[in-house]
């Protein structure tokens, strides 16, 4: 079978088996030779830079995702969050930790100022000089963060006096006053709060005294993931703050100065959880985790 002669791809003659044609003068070699030449594809180059940078954009994520979620109860747990998210644990245990120290600065209000503190308007602000950022005699933070303002952003976050919850949405703030002596049972609110139990640390549990002092009950309530109230994911923490303070009259001048020191430092509050998944010491073992992680 005779093969299909070899045309020029300027003019359509025969070549003949020329390399160069004998009617227009195209020269197959320096064609061939322009074939091969490279030329610049800024397409091509920028997905080769892409390509290279994927692997640092991975590992940057991942990082910046374990300072966010910390590490999970198991490896698999660590590994899904780190792909995945965490499901708004942080946001939570930011929420929690946040509205803990809002209660107990509240109580530290209360002390310095003989009054109970007002929620209208901006309270965080009138409430954030009472912040001590609950990190003493919690290590390694003992040693760290006796100013709270010497930590990282990020772990500053937990113990910010901020109106808003961990997802950045305002705190819906109810307050109820309770005079001495008042009856429990007569307050729902009351009966049932004593029902389900209060704390009066992160670890022990606590009495509500309505015979010797008066206190101000506080309910600080996050919309929770959903963003609205009472869609059945809300978490809120119920805070019952000491409104008045009894002083022993055969007490020394040293020992009441110590008393008052103590009370005012820890911010003596009863409180429980309400709808929550975490808790507070989640909260700070999450806390540990930047502080170790970004120091």
């Amino acid at each position: 079978m005779k093969e299909d002669p070899a045309l020029c791809p300027a003019c359509g003659a025969d070549l003949d088996d020329h390399e160069i044609c004998q009617a227009c003068g195209w020269d197959g070699a320096l064609a061939h030779r322009a074939r091969r030449t490279k030329r610049f594809r800024p397409g091509a180059w920028l997905a080769r830079l892409v390509l290279w940078l994927l692997p640092f954009a991975l590992v940057a994520g991942m990082g910046w995702r374990w300072v966010q979620t910390g590490p999970g109860p198991d490896p698999a747990t660590t590994l899904r969050w780190l792909a995945l998210g965490d499901g708004g644990r942080a946001a939570e245990l930011v929420t929690l930790n946040r509205a803990y120290e809002i209660a107990r600065a509240a109580s530290r209000y209360s002390l310095g100022k003989l009054q109970t503190p007002s929620f209208e308007g901006d309270w965080a602000a009138a409430l954030a000089p009472f912040s001590t950022g609950a990190v003493r005699g919690w290590l390694p933070m003992l040693y760290c963060m006796a100013d709270a303002e010497g930590a990282p952003a990020p772990v500053k976050e937990l113990y910010a006096i901020k109106d808003v919850d961990g997802w950045g949405r305002p705190y819906r703030v109810r307050t109820m006053s309770l005079a001495r002596g008042t009856d429990p049972a007569s307050v729902p609110e009351v009966a049932a709060d004593l029902k389900d139990g209060l704390q009066a640390s992160l670890f022990t549990k606590g009495e509500l005294d309505l015979a010797k002092v008066d206190w101000m009950r506080l309910e600080l309530d996050s919309s929770g993931p959903g963003g609205r109230f009472d869609d059945g994911d809300d978490v809120a923490l119920v805070a019952y703050v000491p409104a008045s303070h009894t002083l022993r009259l055969n007490r020394t001048n040293s020992q009441l100065s110590r008393e008052l020191e103590t009370s005012y430092l820890q911010g003596k509050i009863l409180f429980r959880l309400v709808g929550n998944h975490w808790d507070l010491i989640d909260a700070r073992l999450l806390a540990e985790h930047r502080l170790d992680v970004l120091s």
